[in-house]
């Protein structure tokens, strides 16, 4: 029983006490309209402001990296959509076989939309097969504008991250072939024919006896484990794939589920970043006991020796040293410190 002293104290109202019918609706903020209107005005308006992604975020003269300033979060996005398909694009046929662009997005700051935009528009430069850009567990909103071509999904798997777009193409089957990017990861040059040759690791990199023992509770999550782990404990010359990254084929993805229910399965318990990166070594146990792989698994090799692995950078200052150090490559990567 309340006190006396607390009846003037103005009380909460128990939902729950009114009958369902009659109860307010109640709409979180970052659904009311003007919070939204509010928000797209203010991002599209500083999208019109900049051009696209060829002049993006230039270096000096002195080809010294171009200090960011945090005055306004707004400020980083710097590029706009292009809405036009550039004169020299093509559809992307090799052998046959279609092509489709999977950019898997996650959007925490502002900031990040300059990311998917400019990998996006990348792609656009080179090519005109459809895009699919899969948006997992995006903490803000975002104004896709108008995407040629392009269909978004939001996943409901929150931060399942890598596993995303194989799961994804799996169900829906877009294409014979995907090309999975990151939205850190934009084209530099198109693909040549032997880039395009059976399943291709972007970038891979080499593991160790410790990745073996972390990757064993993933292993038996799968059907027909017990030979996959068998093979991994005497042999250690399988190879991760970086951001799980490739290029495949939907006959491949189909096999691997069939034959161990690997995105089905392992999805469901994909939550943090730990787990996504046991999944870029799971792929690569999975696809080197296949034989589906070899030591040429990857298309530019080692990630640790690209050119300013790991370090943040901008796009422009990226491809920049890239270039310098004469590195070949069709994918450029930047990190952004996410």
């Amino acid at each position: 029983m309340s006190s006396w002293a607390n009846i003037r104290v103005p009380r909460k109202r128990n939902l729950s006490q009114i009958p369902e019918d009659l109860r307010p609706t109640i709409i979180p903020r970052t659904e009311r309209p003007e919070v939204v209107n509010s928000e797209l005005y203010h991002i599209q308006e500083k999208l019109e402001s900049f051009g696209n992604f060829d002049n993006f975020e230039k270096s000096d003269k002195s080809n010294k990296s171009v200090k960011e300033k945090p005055e306004n979060p707004r400020q980083y996005i710097t590029t706009k959509i292009d809405t036009s398909l550039k004169l020299n694009a093509y559809e992307l046929k090799y052998k046959e076989q279609s092509y489709v662009f999977v950019i898997l997005r996650n959007i925490r700051t502002v900031r990040d939309n300059d990311l998917w935009i400019s990998s996006y528009n990348s792609i656009r430069k080179f090519y005109t097969n459809k895009i699919i850009i899969i948006d997992d567990n995006s903490t803000i909103n975002t104004v896709n504008g108008k995407l040629t071509n392009t269909e978004i999904i939001q996943s409901e798997f929150n931060g399942a991250g890598e596993i995303l777009p194989y799961y994804y193409f799996l169900m829906n089957k877009w294409a014979d072939r995907m090309i999975f990017l990151h939205d850190s990861m934009f084209l530099n040059r198109p693909f040549r024919d032997n880039e395009l040759e059976g399943i291709k690791f972007h970038w891979h990199f080499t593991t160790n006896a410790q990745d073996t023992k972390k990757i064993l509770r993933y292993i038996s999550l799968l059907k027909n484990n017990k030979t996959i782990s068998a093979f991994i404990e005497k042999d250690l010359t399988w190879k991760g794939c970086f951001g799980g990254a490739s290029i495949i084929d939907l006959t491949s993805i189909e096999y691997l589920e069939e034959e161990y229910s690997i995105f089905t399965s392992v999805i469901l318990s994909m939550k943090t970043r730990k787990d996504r990166e046991l999944f870029e070594r799971l792929l690569g146990i999975v696809l080197y006991y296949e034989d589906m792989v070899n030591e040429n698994c990857s298309n530019f090799g080692d990630i640790t020796v690209y050119p300013g692995a790991f370090e943040s950078n901008t796009v422009a200052n990226t491809l920049s040293i890239v270039n310098n150090k004469g590195y070949d490559t069709a994918i450029i990567k930047v990190w952004r410190g996410r």
